[in-house]
């Protein structure tokens, strides 16, 4: 029975490893062989944060990656120059539409997709999206003011895309808690 147990321990914490190893930002590339000088494991909705900030010329060069709860479900990695929450968000959202992955901007000005703008307020470029083991990646550049040490971010996850607008996310506390301040000087 002590051997058992033993075994079984020893299992547990080989797995426990072995997932940790294969879900850190570090060990993850790209088929656009994009490279950054920054990731970060994002804390909830398994999701990843690749990013570069230029701070001579004010631009961000992301790669954001999560994994839709779908297949018809939708991945997005927002700014909000107010504050960490949904409403005023400048968000990046990309979802699978037949075999392509399409990726939409929305200027996030109340809780009614039907009343986002798709103008932000920043400039985006660069913009494109791609599907990995599950995943969609999210690549973008954004310029920002002058002198900005600090962004909030908020990323999200959700259901699937009706009649062009994306459906609304869980409520669950790891969807709530999908936010935070992104330091991009003097890191």
């Amino acid at each position: 029975m002590a051997r058992l147990c033993f075994r079984l321990v020893i299992l547990a914490l080989a797995l426990l490893v072995s997932q940790g190893e294969s879900q850190t930002c570090t060990s993850q590339t790209f088929e656009n062989k994009n490279v950054y000088a920054n990731c970060t494991d994002l804390p909830h909705l398994n999701a990843y944060l690749h990013w570069t900030y230029n701070s001579t010329d004010s631009t961000l060069a992301i790669a954001f990656i999560a994994p839709p709860p779908n297949p018809e479900g939708w991945v997005s990695w927002s700014i909000n120059p107010e504050s960490p929450t949904m409403i005023s968000s400048q968000a990046l959202l990309a979802f699978k539409n037949n075999d392509n992955i399409t990726i939409n901007t929305y200027n996030v000005s109340s809780y009614n997709p039907a009343e986002w703008g798709t103008k932000l307020l920043y400039d985006v470029w660069d913009l494109s999206a791609e599907e990995s083991n599950g995943n969609i990646i999210i690549f973008a550049k954004w310029k920002f003011p002058e002198k900005i040490e600090k962004v909030n971010h908020v990323w999200q996850v959700g259901p699937g895309i009706v009649e062009g607008l994306p459906l609304k996310h869980a409520m669950n506390p790891e969807n709530k808690d999908s936010k935070g301040i992104l330091q991009l000087v003097g890191i």
